[in-house]
């Protein structure tokens, strides 16, 4: 049974090529020597002195368990946790649960935390934070503000019943491969996963907690979003889709739901969110090939007839140049009435270019749109290319700057003079927001793109909710909408009988009317 969690290293095996992240020296219970070696997917281990003659693989049944010094609690809400005492490993065996625990320092333990963090599964939870109140729904998950108690560090934390998300066709596959992909990214514009922690009937994912809300709410509430605020919000989204193209992941489902803010009135702390039919370019087969929301999915994407074809990246730019269209239009680029009749407009691609709503749009705006919504992708505008053009030029020196990092868009041609340019781009911005041709109140209610906006929003959301590419991912079905705002355009309703994924709720700080009064109580617990 002992083999079942480390396995003999096969003799013709190699580390010398991987990367060796982390090494320690622990003390088992009978109080040998074991040293760790830990890399990318896999941990050795040897006795001191000798070579490494076993392997643990860091997968999705791999677990790990900070475990704590038990403390006698002052008062029943004492959640203090006591001090650090043993690192265990465990996985998933059948019915069983192989374990084996090791001894070292607290700063070495924490330090394999961290490691073990960006690849595994934490167990445990429930002690570990303090859950105040629960900010959206959906049908296999909910999403709760919730404090580490560690260190304070505020997050959201979506949590999934094991049971209801497992039961699902590719239910397991599909929660492996979001978080898979969610650990190889890092990028301001890209939503952060913390860390990921099970219990014997859920799953939670601990995530950046965004406060800004969706570009979905923002057009909802009729908010302005004038030239540069657009302008933000493409560069914000641009640099993350650029990060997560260098490592050759496409997300598959860019639109207004799933761009969100870190910071209310922020546009230039933009977030993509939900990964869920997210997925590596080079993937043998595509978990799902044809998904996406219709009205936003590329042509190569939703034409696709051959489930094992593949399709590149530069799908996501399409996605990202129809909800630009609507930006600056305010309205949808396939705007039918029924559901077949935007699904025959996605597949045709034909956008109309000549409506009045962008007769004084700025040249260059025009033209970086025309080069994101081309038809053929093999001649689509790249991300990088994106944000090396002069529409843009500005908004990503000055976004790029603000963030610190080194600027990783080529420079424009140098034989283009900027300040002649930027002084010409700038005029026709001014223009364009003064005829409130983008997301504000014309002098005519009738005519404002705001409402035309809202119409189309609701009119997609009427279409996506009968019907949404990609639909028997449980992680599309399990999209989360905020308890204050409108349902989530593309998620199908579903009557769920299981179990939710359970949480102890605690008292609201952040409310005088929840002191002393939790907002929910579960009458179960993992």
């Amino acid at each position: 049974m002992y083999q079942k969690l480390w396995i003999p290293i096969a003799n013709d095996f190699k580390a010398q090529n991987d990367h060796l992240y982390i090494q320690g020296e622990f003390t088992k219970e009978n109080g040998k020597i074991r040293v760790l070696y830990g890399y990318d997917q896999y941990i050795l281990c040897s006795k001191r002195d000798f070579a490494p003659n076993k392997c643990l693989k860091l997968e999705f049944d791999t677990k790990f368990e900070i475990l704590r010094q038990p403390i006698q609690k002052k008062e029943e809400d004492d959640d203090s946790l006591g001090a650090i005492i043993g690192l265990q490993f465990m996985r998933d065996c059948d019915e069983n649960m192989m374990k084996l625990r090791l001894n070292a320092s607290v700063q070495q333990i924490s330090e394999w935390r961290l490691y073990l963090g960006e690849r595994i599964n934490q167990w445990q939870f429930h002690n570990m934070f303090r859950v105040y109140k629960k900010i959206g729904q959906g049908n296999f998950a909910c999403v709760y503000q919730a404090e580490r108690i560690e260190d304070n560090q505020q997050m959201a934390i979506k949590a999934f019943s094991k049971q209801a998300i497992y039961g699902e066709e590719n239910g397991k596959n599909a929660i492996i491969n979001e978080l898979k992909i969610m650990r190889n990214l890092n990028n301001t514009h890209l939503m952060k996963l913390y860390e990921v922690y099970e219990t014997n009937n859920s799953l939670y994912v601990a995530l950046e907690l965004l406060e800004g809300g969706s570009l979905y709410d923002l057009i909802k509430d009729n908010s302005i979003i004038n030239t540069k605020s657009i302008k933000q919000i493409i560069v914000g989204i641009l640099l993350g889709l650029q990060e997560m193209h260098k490592k050759e992941i496409m997300h598959r489902d860019l639109k207004l739901e799933n761009i969100l803010f870190k910071k209310p009135k922020k546009m230039e702390s933009v977030v993509i969110a939900d990964f869920g039919l997210a997925t590596y370019v080079n993937e043998s087969v595509y978990l799902y090939c044809r998904c996406g929301t219709p009205g936003f999915v590329a042509p190569e994407v939703i034409n696709i007839k051959d489930m094992k074809s593949k399709y590149s990246s530069v799908c996501d730019i399409y996605s990202l140049g129809l909800v630009f269209y609507l930006l600056l239009t305010g309205k949808s680029a396939f705007n039918g009435k029924s559901y077949s009749t935007v699904v025959k407009q996605n597949r045709e691609a034909n956008i109309n270019f000549d409506i009045k709503q962008l007769q004084n749009a700025p040249g260059y705006a025009i033209d970086l749109l025309k080069q994101m919504l081309e038809k053929d992708p093999n001649k689509r505008i790249t991300a990088e290319k994106c944000l090396n053009h002069p529409y843009l030029f500005d908004i990503v020196a000055q976004m790029m700057e603000q963030e610190n990092q080194d600027q990783s868009f080529d420079e424009i041609d140098e034989t283009i003079e900027i300040q002649s340019m930027m002084n010409k781009i700038n005029d026709e911005y001014s223009k364009f927001d003064n005829t409130k041709n983008v997301n504000s109140p014309l002098q005519s209610p009738k005519q404002s793109p705001g409402l035309v906006l809202q119409k189309a929003i609701k009119q997609q959301k009427l279409i996506d909710s009968q019907k949404a590419f990609g639909a028997e991912s449980p992680l599309l079905k399990g999209k989360i909408q905020s308890v204050d705002s409108a349902q989530t355009i593309g998620t199908p309703k579903k009557k769920q009988n299981l179990q939710q994924a359970q949480l102890q709720m605690k008292p609201s700080k952040f409310s005088k009317q929840a002191q002393n009064k939790p907002l929910l109580k579960y009458a179960k617990k993992d």
